[in-house]
């Protein structure tokens, strides 16, 4: 038979405690409360610090971040505002520009003025002279169209800057350029009774004579609005 041990003294009874598997004494737990509460601060300082500092320096990015974006969409909407106001201001002065004078009807960048009275084919030129244009020149099937529409509304004769008094049967312009494209009317020219001059007769054109009286078109360029 095993000897039994000793009891203990009274007053020295220890009771265990068991924690995954081991067993502690309450001498055992007393130290181990002393040695956590020495070590304890000093580690949690050391972890505590770099993660605080962490932590603070992502607060001040986010907030950076969201001063920036904040300061971006002021920029935007400022940048946006200047653009509509540079929109109004171009669209007011458009409003306030005048490529051709009063009267003076424009077309492909040419301001073109129909007279309301009848002169002679010479008179005519002149006539445009005096208002800084010529008589007209037609050098394209979009201005023969424009001025064949424009003049339907009166139906008259209209002189144009065409003849040949120069040389007959050799067309010059008043810009003294030899005639390349034209719109004569089916059996024109026939220069009956020395017809030396142009007319513009819907739908096309017609020689007369230059001492007939008819209305008359001069042309000049328009003029560009500055700062447009």
């Amino acid at each position: 038979m095993e000897e039994m041990g000793e009891p203990n003294e009274p007053g020295s009874h220890e009771e265990k405690v068991t924690f995954w598997g081991q067993s502690f004494t309450d001498k055992d737990l007393r130290l181990l409360r002393t040695y956590h509460s020495r070590n304890l601060p000093g580690c949690l300082s050391r972890i505590s610090l770099p993660l605080l500092l962490l932590l603070v320096s992502l607060g001040l990015f986010f907030v950076l971040l969201v001063t920036m974006q904040v300061q971006s969409t002021s920029s935007q909407k400022q940048l946006e505002d200047i653009q509509q106001k540079l929109t109004w201001m171009n669209a007011s002065l458009a409003s306030l520009c005048h490529p051709c004078s009063w009267n003076w009807e424009l077309f492909q960048k040419k301001c073109y003025f129909i007279s309301s009275r009848k002169t002679t084919w010479q008179a005519s030129v002149s006539a445009c002279q005096d208002q800084g244009g010529q008589l007209v020149i037609i050098n394209s099937v979009e201005e023969q169209k424009f001025l064949t529409t424009w003049n339907a509304r009166r139906d008259k004769r209209i002189w144009i800057g065409l003849s040949d008094l120069h040389s007959e049967g050799t067309w010059h312009w008043v810009d003294n350029t030899v005639l390349k494209l034209s719109f004569w009317v089916e059996g024109e020219p026939n220069n009956l009774g020395e017809e030396d001059c142009v007319e513009l007769y819907n739908p096309g054109w017609n020689d007369n004579q230059c001492t007939a009286e008819n209305l008359w078109v001069c042309e000049k360029p328009s003029a560009p609005c500055t700062g447009l």
